[in-house]
Formats: C-alpha cells, sequence, structure tokens
C-alpha cells in the first residue's frame, strides 16, 4: 500500500512484506529501497520471494531501517529480468491511535486546525463515525486502508479514520515528529465526543451506555464508544503495527462530578480491556484534561483537580501508562467555548503532546509489531480450475471478490472458508484470529488456468506415496524413456533392471539418464520428499563418466543441489520439505564430462503428508557384549503414521547418536572401565517428531583387566606364568599374541607384557605386568626392605655379584633364596629369614657356583 506506514522496533527497524501476481515465467524477486527524499539506496536489490507459484509471489524483506522509501520490485528468470514495477512511498515509523472524546477525536467543521506540511504524516482518510440514515453510531470496521498526507485545506481537509472528523492537532503533532525522528507517522482515531470513563468502561463490556448531557443510550448503539476503539485494534494495529494509544478525556467526568476512585477504575478496566482485546501489552498515554465551562453562558473554564489526581494515579511507567500533555492551562481564545481547542489552541495542545513523546517515551514504551502479511498458496483444483489456499489457525475467514467492487472487509462475503476453488476472478481474503484480531491476504488473480492445470498432479496425500507410482506432469530423459521402479537401461522401454546402489535394491524409484528432468504437481499436499540418490550399480564397471549433479526445484526455486555424484559415491539420502509446495521438479544434470554412462537413480522416491504425529516409543531395550569400555544396545522397532527415520540413542539424559531405521542394535564406544551409564533411545520420523522415551537400561562396564605374575623375579633359564582376570565371555590377546590364558614366559632379560580383552568388536585399554631378570653377576646389588621382599613357595632364585651384597629385606612363605658374593655379604638389621626358607649366604666369585 503507498504511503502506508509501519511501526518500527526498538531497534528503528521492521519486516516489509511484498506481495504479487505475474504472468510471465519467473523463478525469483528482487526488491530494492531507495530514499523517497533523496534517491539514495539504502537496501539493494535482495531476492525476497519465499513463495513463488501459480502467478503469485509472497515474500519479505527483513530489518528495514526506519524511513520513506520508493520499492522497487523486479522478477527474473533464469538471471534475465522479464518484469518491473514500483510501490511509491512506504513508510517504516511510528503509528499512533487516538482515543478519548470529544477534544480526542476532533469537532466537525472549520475548527481552525492545521494540516501537516510533510508528506510523511499520514491516515486512511475516511470517517464512519455516525450514520445518519440509521441515527446511530457506525460500528462497522473501516474500509480497504488508502493512506494519503493529512491535509487541512478547504474542500481537502482529511478524515483520520475511523472517527476523526479533522485534522484537529494531529497533523501540526506529527511534523513534529517527523521533525525530531526523522521517520514518518500515521494517526488513526477512535474518539468519541462527550464521553466519559463511564461510557468507556460500560461500553468495554458490551453494554449499553447513556450519553451524560442527554441521559439517552449514547449514539443509539449498543457498545458504542469503545467499539470505535477495538475496531481500529483490531484492524489498524493488526496490519500496521502501533506504538501507544494518545488518551484526551476527562472533560465529561468533570462535568458529571465522578469521583477519583471511580475514574481511576473505570480507566485502567478500559486499558486492560484493549491488551486483552489486541492480544498485547500496548501502551497508553494519558493526557491531563478536565476543562468544562459548566455555565451556560460562557465561564471561566473550570478545572478538576479530583479528575488531574485521578489520572496522575493512572499513570504507571512501569506498567507502560505514560504521561501525556497537561492542558487545563490552555484557555482564553485559544479555547472559545472554554472546552474545545481551536486555532493557536491546536498548535500548543500539539506541541504539549511532542513534549510528552520525548525520547525518553519512545526508548521505554515498547511498541506492538504489525501482523505478519498471511501467506496465500494457489494450485490446481482440477483441469479448469484453481485452488486458493489461505493460511490455517485462523477462526473465521471471509473472501471477497475485488474486480467486481468488493474491497472492504464488511463487503459482502464470496466465500467464508478456508479454500475456495475459482476458474477465474481476483480476490483477498480476510482473515480473523480468536482475538478477533484481522489481517488480509495479497488480492490473488486466478489466471492461465488451462495452462497452469494442464497436469492436474497428485491431488490429495494419504500414507506414503511414491512418486513412481503416480504419472509426471511432464518429463523428459537424455537417453530412452525414464523407467518407473527401474533402472534407465540402455536401449528401449522397459529394459532396465532392479535399481540397485551399492548393492542395495530398491523396489520402487526412477531411473534416469542425464540430461532428465521430471515436474510433478503437488498441490499443495504433502510434507516431505524422501530419496536415496546415486549411480546405479549397472554402470558400476564403466570406463568413463557416470558423473551426474542432482536438482531439487519447489515451485521453480532450487531447494536442493547434490554436487557431483559419481559411481564411487556414497548413496546421498535427501529429506525436504515440501509444504506448500505446488510443484516438485527434479533434474539431473551432467557433470561437464559428457553424459556417457549417467545412469542415475532417484531410490525410493516418496512424499510424506504433512505430519505432527510422533512414532511409537521403541521398547525392549536390553544391553549385551558389555566390556571395560562398550556395550551394544538392542530394541523392538517403532511404528509411525508414515516412517521412522532413525533412532536416536540417550545416555544419561544426552544424545550421543543415532541409526537410520529400520537398524535397531547400537554399539556404545568410548565408555569408562568400571562405571555406571544408563541408556534409552527414541524414534524419530521423516518430519522430525520424536517418540517419547524407550525403557530404561543400565550399564556398568567390566573393570579393566588384572594380571597375576607367578614369579616377579626369575633367574635366567626361570618361567613366570602370567594369568589375566576380568574377560568375561571375551579374548584376551597378549602382547606375544598369544591368546592362550594364563601363558608361560622365560624372558632373558626384563620385559613388560601387556593383555586387552575383545568382546564383540570392542577391545579395552592394555593392562600391563613386569618381570624381572636378575642380571648375573652385577658388581653389586641392594636388596631393600618392602622392595625386595621374597613372600611366595614358588621362588627360587640366587643373586651372584662379583663384589658386595647387602640385605634388609625379608625372605618367607618357603621361599628359596642364594646370595653369592666375591667378597662380603652384609645382613643388615631388618633383615629376616622366616623359619620355613632356605637362605643360603657365600663368599664365592660368579663363575664359581
Amino acid at each position: 500500500m503507498e504511503k502506508a506506514v509501519f511501526q518500527r522496533n526498538q531497534n528503528n527497524t521492521a519486516n516489509i512484506y511484498i506481495a504479487g501476481n505475474y504472468t510471465s515465467s519467473i523463478s525469483t524477486v528482487e526488491a530494492r529501497f531507495t530514499n523517497a527524499t533523496n534517491s539514495q539506496v539504502v537496501i539493494d536489490w535482495t531476492v525476497f520471494s519465499s513463495n513463488i507459484n501459480g502467478g503469485i509471489f509472497h515474500g519479505s524483506v527483513a530489518n528495514v531501517p526506519g524511513g520513506w522509501y520508493n520499492i522497487e520490485v523486479r522478477g527474473k528468470m533464469n538471471g534475465n529480468i522479464v518484469g518491473t514495477t514500483n510501490i511509491n512511498k512506504v513508510g517504516v515509523g511510528e503509528v499512533f491511535i487516538i482515543a478519548g472524546q470529544s477534544n480526542a477525536q476532533g469537532r466537525e467543521g472549520d475548527q481552525g486546525e492545521v494540516g501537516a506540511t510533510d508528506e510523511r504524516v499520514v491516515s486512511h482518510n475516511e470517517v464512519s463515525w455516525f450514520d445518519a440514515g440509521l441515527g446511530q453510531c457506525d460500528i462497522k470496521f473501516p474500509n480497504y486502508p488508502t493512506f494519503s498526507q493529512i491535509t487541512s485545506a478547504s474542500g481537502t481537509r482529511s478524515y483520520l479514520s475511523k472517527t476523526g472528523q479533522n485534522p484537529w492537532c494531529y497533523g501540526k503533532l506529527g511534523d513534529n515528529l517527523v521533525n525530531k525522528l526523522g521517520v514518518p507517522v500515521a494517526f488513526f482515531n477512535s474518539g468519541a465526543i462527550s464521553t466519559s470513563s463511564v461510557n468507556w468502561k460500560e461500553s468495554s463490556d458490551g453494554s449499553p451506555t447513556n450519553n451524560h448531557y442527554s441521559n439517552v443510550q449514547y449514539c443509539n448503539a449498543v457498545g458504542v464508544p469503545y467499539s470505535g476503539l477495538k475496531r481500529v485494534l483490531n484492524y489498524y494495529a493488526s496490519i500496521f503495527g502501533v506504538r501507544a494509544i494518545l488518551w484526551h478525556q476527562g472533560e465529561t467526568d468533570n462535568y458529571m462530578t465522578n469521583t477519583g476512585s471511580n475514574y481511576i477504575s473505570n480507566i485502567n478496566y478500559v486499558i486492560n480491556k484493549s491488551r486483552t482485546h489486541l492480544g498485547q501489552n500496548i501502551p497508553w498515554v494519558i493526557s491531563r484534561a478536565t476543562v468544562f465551562d459548566k455555565n451556560a453562558n460562557g465561564g471561566s473554564g473550570n478545572s478538576s483537580s479530583t479528575i488531574i489526581n485521578a489520572q496522575n494515579s493512572v499513570i504507571n511507567s512501569s506498567n507502560k501508562i505514560f504521561s501525556g500533555p497537561y492542558t487545563d492551562d490552555i484557555l482564553g481564545s485559544n479555547r472559545s467555548d472554554e472546552v474545545h481547542f481551536y486555532g493557536s489552541g491546536l498548535i500548543e495542545l500539539a506541541n504539549r503532546w511532542d513534549a510528552s513523546l520525548s525520547l525518553d517515551f519512545f526508548n521505554n514504551a515498547t511498541p506492538i509489531p504489525a501482523q505478519p502479511l498471511p501467506n496465500i498458496s494457489i494450485s490446481c483444483a482440477s483441469l479448469n480450475q484453481q485452488r486458493l489456499t489461505a493460511p490455517g489457525g485462523y477462526v473465521s475467514y471471509k473472501w471477497v471478490k475485488v474486480d467486481s467492487g468488493n474491497q472492504d472487509f464488511e463487503d459482502t462475503a464470496e466465500a467464508t472458508t478456508q479454500i475456495i476453488d475459482r476458474s477465474s476472478g481476483s480476490y483477498r481474503c480476510y482473515l480473523t484470529d480468536n482475538l478477533g484480531n484481522i489481517t488480509f491476504t495479497q488480492t490473488v488473480t486466478v489466471q492461465n488456468v488451462a495452462a497452469q492445470c494442464s497436469c492436474v498432479g497428485i491431488i490429495s496425500c494419504s500414507g506414503i506415496t511414491y512418486l513412481s507410482d503416480n504419472q509426471p506432469c511432464s518429463s523428459t530423459n537424455g537417453w530412452g524413456p525414464i523407467e518407473f521402479n527401474k533402472s534407465n537401461g540402455e536401449n528401449g522401454t522397459g529394459d532396465g533392471t532392479t535399481i540397485k546402489l551399492k548393492g542395495v535394491s530398491y523396489a520402487k524409484g526412477i531411473g534416469v539418464h542425464a540430461n532428465s528432468e521430471i515436474r510433478y504437481n503437488l498441490n499443495n499436499s504433502f510434507g516431505r520428499f524422501i530419496a536415496e540418490l546415486g549411480i546405479d550399480d549397472e554402470v558400476s564397471t564403466a570406463v568413463g563418466g557416470a558423473t551426474v549433479i542432482f536438482k531439487v526445484y519447489k515451485d521453480n526455486v532450487i531447494s536442493y543441489t547434490s554436487g557431483i555424484i559419481n559411481k564411487n559415491t556414497s548413496t546421498v539420502k535427501i529429506n525436504i520439505n515440501v509444504v506448500g509446495v505446488n510443484e516438485l521438479r527434479l533434474v539431473v544434470d551432467d557433470s561437464g564430462d559428457n553424459s556417457f554412462a549417467d545412469h542415475a537413480d532417484w531410490a525410493g522416491a516418496r512424499l510424506h503428508c504433512v505430519d505432527s504425529q510422533a512414532p511409537t516409543a521403541p521398547t525392549g531395550l536390553v544391553e549385551s557384549l558389555i566390556s571395560q569400555n562398550c556395550a551394544t544396545l538392542t530394541w523392538n522397532a517403532s511404528t509411525d503414521n508414515m516412517e521412522v527415520e532413525k533412532y536416536n540413542i540417550y545416555k544419561d539424559g544426552a544424545l550421543i547418536g543415532f541409526v537410520n531405521a529400520p537398524i535397531t542394535t547400537y554399539r556404545v564406544t568410548g565408555l569408562n572401565q568400571l562405571n555406571y551409564y544408563q541408556f534409552r533411545v527414541k524414534a524419530v520420523d521423516y518430519s522430525g517428531n520424536e517418540s517419547s522415551q524407550s525403557n530404561l537400561v543400565e550399564v556398568v562396564t567390566l573393570q579393566n583387566l588384572v594380571i597375576t605374575n607367578s614369579n616377579k623375579q626369575i633367574n635366567i633359564g626361570q618361567s613366570s606364568s602370567l594369568y589375566a582376570f576380568g574377560c568375561f565371555g571375551g579374548t584376551v590377546t597378549w602382547s606375544t599374541n598369544s591368546t592362550q590364558n594364563p601363558i608361560l614366559v622365560s624372558p632373558t632379560d626384563t620385559t613388560t607384557y601387556s593383555v586387552t580383552c575383545t568382546i564383540g568388536d570392542c577391545t579395552s585399554a592394555a593392562t600391563s605386568e613386569t618381570v624381572n631378570v636378575i642380571p648375573n653377576c652385577k658388581n653389586s646389588y641392594n636388596l631393600l626392605q618392602g622392595i625386595d621382599d621374597f613372600v611366595t613357595s614358588t621362588t627360587n632364585l640366587t643373586y651372584n655379584a662379583s663384589q658386595t651384597i647387602r640385605a634388609t629385606n625379608i625372605i618367607s612363605s618357603e621361599a628359596k633364596v642364594n646370595y653369592n658374593a666375591g667378597q662380603s655379604i652384609t645382613l643388615l638389621p631388618g633383615f629376616q629369614s622366616i623359619p620355613g626358607t632356605v637362605f643360603k649366604a657365600s663368599i664365592v666369585g660368579c663363575n664359581n657356583p
């Protein structure tokens, strides 16, 4: 919408949605934002389209900074520009809603008001306040928005929809704000003359309320005046966003001598109602206004301290209720009737509002963003009708046929369903959420139906749909015909064989030869596209060629490209989101080395429905083959309304891996010895829905191996028996490559032996043991207690020294030990030879036994 203003966020940006129709084929749509004042480029050409299909496009440009823009839009096909258009003057800035009584609404006729001098101060120029024909207030929603500068020139005086009868002070206020903030400003009015806080509170409940001056039902309509504010909130605030409600009211409460406590209660009630009805914590700005001349022939413009104090009490910035201007001292000629502002008084009122809307206010009043533009989709319902589908999640839908004069929410409905089928015409859908907030779609023109719907395609989804079981809308192939449920083959129709990739056979799939293209109409009916990709095994021995690139297009936009795949490439699995996709196009291109032997398979190519149902939980989880650092998990397969894709494995609550279905076993590695672990398994389908968890399995890993050594020390020629404990159900392997247990070793020098345990396919960390060989005929030995004690009956050792032996060690348990030294043997305090042992000490040379 030209000259529309969308509410910026606290970062001074907004998302701008762009949608439209096209006739020439396009694959991308780009937009460029230029400053409408100086033509400088603010956002250069950027692709924004997320939905290009059936003659319509839709998308958004994120983080557009506050400003006033001309927007250029262009469509491209294969990099070439095929169409352009412009949208002049669109703003990211500030949006305000006005509420209160006549000094908020503005009085009918010439009141000396001043329009805006800056084109960036805008409103929807219409008024739907009072229906003279019905003699009551008009409670309908505003018409389809069109924006223009707020002006006060004779004959072109602006209304401020919904109820604003003239520019009042808002043209001047808008100029002030634009000058201060540097961004455009839009105003919408919901004020109502002669209203009290009582009228607003009672009508917010949908109850009748009386005019305090005539004592008859206010405006002859139930729910007024609050219905006007609710309509503006649910319509303009929903579509464009809003910074705050500007509230100017209190004169009638002064007239009726309302109490302060009652005023506080009423206004807080209305504020809370507005936030409930919008579903957002919209900020309010409360003016301090009470002046009302109670004398019929003029008077002093009496102010009410009671109401002023009540208004001050309502203000609470922590609850996003901010202080507006104090206006009771604007008197005299500025208020010709001692109630309503006039001429210079309106300028002063604007200046005071501007002062209240300070930079501090903008830093603390969190704005409400515009709702995203609903993404409508178009597909084929039959050979002569297109299907228009509005997004789900709304409580009501209202289609209007705009090319027959309808533009507005209040116009006669073409249909009230989410989906309509039409053969011609231009349509817009109004959507209402559960709070009553309204937004609308782009205008969609049904066109070229015969060409676009020449192939109806796959109309609806039920379970798993294999593409090879359905006729494509079109197909081309580089060699012979495309084969369904077979490989491409070499010659004519049907000469292919069972599809096979890396030895795995597939009953379903499509065999092609580069360069090929297959097109299916999905009619926005599916959720996922799944396939396994590769070069068929039938050309596994080809001398050259057999290199391709797979591509997947969704509504003419490339969604996936494989890179180069050859006959040695592992099978590639794809799982692509196709929600809202009308046309699926599968392309296989030659990689550039000619198309020799380019037999490519879309193996198992299939579609899943949109799916939010999780698989059943895996059952019967058990553990086996537990070792020092591994364990094997096995479980029963889950079921799903579509297909289980994989199983996620959780250790102690953390995801550690997965296996692809239908595998139902997992080998856990990297565990620590003698440790406690908890395991669970969850099933996941192709839409990412994860099941609840399986039963719990608890695992305690084995302790690392322990080696017993019959003789830790030996003389050359003696042996030691080594035994490894702890390899339960597995195989030990010694560093000698022996798998015997125990093993007998006779090293000639001190040697360290290691052993591992293999259970299943997992091998433990090595455990080591050293057999010490006593050197023959050292110069000297110094044998120490606690280190060189001999305590086993299998000990039979001789120490030969060419010079000396000194000993403080202990010999026990029937050990047999000989000390031979050429010069001396000294048995020091601490040495013991326990009864039952055999100990002999001899002064003898090494070579004289």
